[in-house]
């Protein structure tokens, strides 16, 4: 591995340990990565392409605490709307995947500074152009997708094979051409203020509905889910000639005879909405088609009081709903006041005095939550209670080491230490970070170096645009710890270190580089409250 740096190896195991190079098939080198409010902005080379990509991507809530057991499925936002949706569909998918109405899902937005959609004929459906020509290879487009952004996707970040894609107004392109001639590619599509886009084609006179019904005539019994819909206000004002209607009343007319088990459609008309403000409640209604409510919401207490073991039934809950999607989708262990979780339920069966099933309910909820200080504690309690105390000790123990790392926010300044003060701790810190970095490290040294950070502490590179925080920092230290990543330290020399007014420099070299690197440490009393790396 290159060394760049006392602290790279955190960035570098912050995007899964080559967010700045992936190291797979996928041949895409990160650039970038910039923190959101609901996610981070990566920008990375796609050698198919010759271009530098630019993507927005929000992980589920619970990525960065939840087992490797937990993948996900990733919903696509096309074109170049993408930014201006990409925080309101994330909250919405947050909030509903939360409540056990959908699975945790990635959100991916294309930041596009070109448009990969084939040659397109307006068929009057825009005034202002006869020809949609962007100048694009969609087939590279696809290229790029299966080889690269996909197994990026897999690998960083545990994305499923199951995806959905969705594009509003003239920024659905992709989203059309995907379902016509590409229908591999996403599981489900959805259209939003749409009724113009559907009346265009590949060909004069020639519709999207025309290549659908042709897809669905040359692949009877394909799967796929496909969600239109448009705006009333575009239905009353957009078109004199009602094409809005009319496309939408064809789309409905020639798409219904395919539908079945395999393949649902829903097309509908959002009422008393405008062209933009019907999206919000067309993506809850496409996510209703997906994933409806007859088939999620598990009710955990309903689950327990049928025969059998308890964690058997909710498993088995899961397991149907796996069955239908194609991918793993587990119990959840942690809801906010909610009872449909591992952690109430288990503590209901231990109050029951069900106190086995109690104790698998448990040891779920740890596989799931490793390290959850928490969970360990509930198990130890429910071990107890079956007599098995070697065990709860065992857990008390995990939970107390645990809760060691869970710091409180500093309520108040600490004095500058002395230069003196600050060598000796700045001496402590250095042997702590080569501990961790030296091959059979533990969770221990680990916990031993953060314990140098504040709790409110960021790691910041500006030239690779990311502020980290201390916890998104640890939860990947441990992460690539329990996958036996350290196999050496780095191997550097010091030129120069000043220390003074509650901050180091150091300035090194690695062995076999010309160049230095430069290094910022600020700290709190003798915590190291910011770091900022230039490489």
């Amino acid at each position: 591995m290159k060394r760049h740096s006392i602290f790279c190896y955190l960035l570098l195991l912050l995007l899964s340990h080559s967010a700045l190079r992936a190291q797979s098939g996928a041949g895409i080198e990160t650039l970038s990565s910039t923190p959101l409010e609901l996610g981070q902005r990566i920008s990375f080379r796609s050698e198919i392409l010759n271009e530098t990509r630019i993507m927005n991507i929000r992980l589920p809530e619970s990525f960065y605490e939840a087992s490797e057991d937990h993948v996900y499925p990733v919903l696509f936002i096309d074109g170049s709307h993408g930014d201006q949706f990409f925080s309101t569909v994330s909250g919405i998918i947050r909030h509903m995947s939360s409540m056990s109405r959908m699975p945790e899902t990635i959100v991916v937005s294309f930041h596009d500074n070109m448009i990969y959609a084939p040659h397109v004929y307006s068929n009057g459906m825009w005034s202002s152009r006869e020809i949609l020509d962007y100048g694009a290879d969609p087939v590279l487009f696809r290229r790029h997708l299966e080889q690269e952004l996909f197994p990026y996707l897999k690998e960083q970040f545990r994305a499923t094979d199951y995806r959905m894609i969705m594009g509003v107004s003239g920024s659905s392109l992709l989203t059309l051409h995907s379902f016509a001639k590409m229908p591999d590619l996403f599981d489900a599509h959805f259209l939003y203020a749409a009724a113009d886009m559907i009346g265009m084609g590949y060909e004069p006179g020639k519709t999207f509905i025309d290549a659908f019904e042709e897809r669905m005539k040359s692949t009877p019994g394909s799967k796929g889910q496909l969600y239109v819909s448009v705006a009333e206000d575009d239905v009353l004002k957009g078109a004199d000639d009602g094409a809005y209607q009319k496309n939408m009343d064809a789309l409905r007319n020639r798409l219904s005879p395919y539908t079945s088990d395999n393949f649902k459609l829903k097309a509908e008309i959002i009422p008393q909405e405008g062209h933009y403000d019907s999206v919000l409640k067309g993506l809850l209604s496409a996510l209703e088609m997906v994933f409806p409510h007859d088939q999620w919401s598990p009710k955990f207490r309903d689950l327990i009081k049928q025969p059998g073991d308890a964690m058997d039934n909710i498993d088995a809950f899961h397991q149907r709903l796996s069955a239908i999607y194609g991918f793993p989708i587990l119990p959840k262990a942690e809801r906010w006041n909610n009872v449909n979780c591992l952690r109430f339920i288990g503590g209901k069966l231990l109050r029951d005095g069900r106190v086995k099933e109690a104790v698998r309910v448990f040891e779920r909820r740890v596989a799931y939550r490793p390290r959850l200080a928490a969970a360990w504690s509930s198990l130890a309690e429910a071990l107890k209670a079956d007599g098995q105390t070697d065990r709860a000790r065992e857990a008390e123990e995990k939970a107390a080491l645990l809760d060691q790392t869970e710091v409180q926010p500093e309520t108040e300044e600490a004095e500058p230490l002395s230069k003196e003060a600050l060598q000796a701790v700045f001496s402590k810190y250095t042997a702590a970070q080569k501990r961790v970095f030296r091959k059979g490290s533990t969770v221990e040294d680990a916990n031993a170096l953060f314990d140098f950070y504040t709790a409110d502490f960021e790691y910041n590179h500006p030239k690779y645009g990311g502020i980290y925080s201390r916890e998104l920092l640890y939860n990947n230290t441990v992460k690539y710890l329990s996958g036996g990543g350290y196999d050496d330290e780095p191997e550097r020399k010091v030129l120069k270190t000043i220390f003074g007014l509650g901050a180091v420099v150091v300035e090194q070299q690695y062995e076999g580089d010309d160049k230095t690197t430069m290094t910022l440490i600020k700290f709190r009393g003798d915590k190291i409250h910011y770091i900022e790396e230039y490489w």
